[in-house]
């Protein structure tokens, strides 16, 4: 109701004002009519006193109605980002996510992990960790299309959902695996991380939840194979073992 009532624009305002002064006057004559048995005033004198009566009320309801929305449109963005990055949140990756998966969109889930970040807060703090996990999510804004879904769902975790086809898996490793430096301090070298990837395909029938197991197997394997690299997982979920490594795309590490 508040959706429908609520204005968009000067001719949505301008028609919706209207109509309700339409329905109050409406309202007003039947009520008169049904209490006394006619309309004691002529038609356009009625319609003045219906006008100059409601019109400041229904102005004032149009405009909190629309505050309201806004508001709530505001307090929805807020429940589902990640203030530090900007990027949506766990919860809101789940949603969006498990919406394609009811649709049977085909893609992959990824799970991305930032490469040795407990070293860079031990090493430099917590601030230049929030440089590079802001970093981060910019690269993944860069390179993942409007359509596809990233988020951060843990400390330096990354929850992405992309459409595309096998072919261009390695084309986006490269992108977003290439080394990330964030310049810190001008009196000091950049400091320089990479991600680990795993990746899954979709599977018809298969939950969120099992596709991002099988991406965390395959982040797990990204992490023993040297890390800095983009890990696919494509076999069946009805397999014992995750045991994945279709194709790989690495990196060399790289120490700020």
């Amino acid at each position: 109701m508040i959706r429908w009532t609520t204005p968009r624009g000067g001719f949505d305002t301008a028609f919706k004002f209207v109509f309700f002064m339409l329905v109050i006057h409406a309202v007003s004559m039947t009520t008169e009519y049904l209490l006394v048995g006619k309309i004691g005033l002529p038609p356009l004198t009625r319609f003045a006193l219906s006008f100059l009566t409601a019109a400041p009320f229904v102005a004032l309801t149009l405009f909190a109605v629309h505050r309201s929305y806004v508001l709530h449109l505001r307090l929805a963005a807020l429940a589902s980002t990640d203030m530090l990055t900007g990027l949506k949140n766990r919860r809101a990756f789940v949603s969006l996510t498990e919406d394609h998966f009811r649709s049977g969109n085909q893609g992959y889930v990824m799970i991305a992990d930032a490469d040795h970040f407990k070293d860079i807060n031990d090493t430099y703090g917590h601030a230049v960790g929030d440089l590079c996990l802001q970093a981060v999510a910019d690269r993944l804004r860069g390179v993942i299309n409007p359509d596809d879904i990233v988020a951060r769902i843990g400390g330096e975790e990354f929850g992405i959902y992309v459409r595309c086809d096998p072919a261009a898996i390695r084309a986006l490793g490269i992108a977003v695996c290439s080394p990330i430096c964030v310049t810190h301090d001008p009196a000091q070298l950049p400091v320089c991380l990479t991600l680990s990837i795993g990746a899954a395909t979709t599977i018809p029938g298969e939950t969120l939840e099992r596709a991002m197991r099988r991406a965390d197997e395959a982040l797990y394997q990204a992490k023993l194979g040297g890390r800095g690299a983009l890990v696919t997982w494509a076999g069946p979920p009805k397999l014992p073992q995750d045991a994945p490594v279709q194709s790989r795309t690495s990196f060399s590490p790289v120490v700020g």
